[in-house]
């Protein structure tokens, strides 16, 4: 793994349980630098090796997504697009912890979701999860 990549996921596993950031920000943009926006989520992916938390990894992309100049929009299409394959999951649980919600369209959302909770057991109650806030938060019930 690359060293600012294995620094940035160090500093984040540290300060991730501190009231706020201090140093994360810093080594999630030298990361961008190291690396660029494009193709971003995808290759950092493959970069990261599998015994590193999912849950660390999600904490990763999301603050990447202040980082990047699209306010992660880019890499957020990256992983529906995992979502769509539902093939790997790892990257399932990673894009169903980002603090936004897949796809734009609401409708998309429910449909990818549901077919996944059929079909992957591991994240049927993640996506349940994510249908019903979604749902709950379009009709002001959040």
């Amino acid at each position: 793994m690359h060293p600012s990549l294995q620094h940035a996921l160090d500093i984040i596993s540290i300060e991730r349980n501190a009231t706020e950031y201090s140093q994360a920000f810093d080594a999630v943009l030298e990361v961008i630098n190291v690396f660029g926006e494009p193709d971003l989520a995808n290759r950092l992916f493959a970069e990261i090796p599998r015994a590193v938390p999912e849950t660390l990894v999600t904490e990763l992309f999301n603050l990447l997504a202040w980082q990047t100049n699209d306010n992660g929009a880019a890499m957020t299409r990256e992983v529906e697009a995992w979502l769509r394959e539902g093939l790997d999951v790892r990257k399932l649980k990673i894009a169903m912890g980002l603090e936004v919600y897949p796809f734009p369209d609401a409708q998309e959302m429910y449909q990818v979701l549901s077919t996944l909770a059929e079909v992957v057991p591991e994240v049927a109650a993640r996506c349940q999860g994510l249908i019903t806030l979604r749902k709950a938060s379009s009709h002001g019930l959040t």
